[in-house]
């Protein structure tokens, strides 16, 4: 009796001592979890620090900050992630935007009254390109000067170049004096629709910063400007010099600047869509 006795005092013994080891074990435990777990957001926290940091070393152009909200990236993605997509945007932004000023050199266009196109065409195509760089886009225009180019070469180098976008600026004429107007060409065969989409832009914001006559969108698979170029392009006619009230407008300051807020307007929403529009 006394011998079982004291056995079953020692496996009392045993048991309270592997509870005790067992409490012992589960304090640790949880103490290196708190510790962990601990440890985890002070590394997150320093990360998002040093990510928010570098980001802002990173100059951000207007037309970056347009493009990209690093906050809302952050909170979807890692602080790495949240870099690249930064690097990405800058990237993009970089891409530049041709102006094509049509004609040039001993190429004038049509002319009527001693008025030339590729004057009126250069002109409207220095204030697009003003009014682009104001709003923080990178532009080069495909012609310089007063210059012979021929319009493979333009779209060429535009191609050579990775374009973001392609518009070409030219003047109307037609054997009857009486007409008028504006109207953008495009390539239909691009399947993506994008060329469509910016002629519409195009087309729609000229036309309502004129109040010019609205001669729609045209398309021609042929034109070498809307066919040969690998990024999204059209060409706009945006008047007809034949026509003398028309040209006297065109030959205006006044008119130039607003026939040029008009493409800027619709280059910058076509980059940036803001509103609903229809294709």
């Amino acid at each position: 009796m006394y011998g079982r006795t004291r056995r079953y005092y020692r496996r009392q013994r045993r048991r309270e001592e592997i509870r005790g080891y067992l409490r012992t074990f589960v304090w640790v435990l949880t103490v290196i979890c708190i510790l962990v777990v601990a440890v985890a957001m002070a590394v997150q926290t320093n990360t998002s620090k040093v990510v928010a940091a570098e980001i802002q070393e990173v100059p951000i152009s207007t037309d970056e900050a347009k493009l990209l909200d690093v906050a809302s990236v952050m909170t979807k993605g890692s602080g790495r992630a949240a870099l690249t997509a930064v690097e990405n945007a800058k990237a993009e932004v970089n891409r530049v935007i041709v102006i094509d000023p049509g004609h040039g050199g001993m190429d004038g266009g049509c002319g009527f009254a001693g008025v030339l196109e590729k004057d009126i065409n250069r002109e409207i195509a220095d204030k697009v390109a003003d009014k682009l760089q104001a709003r923080g886009y990178r532009v080069v225009l495909a012609r310089k000067a007063d210059e012979l180019m021929d319009k493979a070469d333009r779209i060429e180098e535009a191609n050579r170049l990775n374009a973001r976008l392609y518009v070409s600026i030219h003047q109307n004429s037609y054997k009857d004096n009486s007409v008028s107007g504006i109207e953008t060409w495009y390539d239909e065969s691009d399947e993506t629709g994008a060329a469509k989409r910016l002629a519409t832009l195009i087309q729609q914001e000229v036309i309502k910063a004129t109040g010019g006559v609205d001669r729609g969108l045209a398309s021609d698979p042929e034109m070498c400007v809307t066919s040969k170029s690998k990024m999204p392009s059209c060409l706009i006619e945006t008047g007809f010099l034949s026509n003398e009230a028309e040209r006297k407008k065109l030959e205006t300051n006044e008119y130039q600047d607003q026939l040029a807020e008009g493409i800027a307007n619709a280059i910058d929403l076509y980059l940036h869509p803001a509103t609903v529009y229809l294709v």
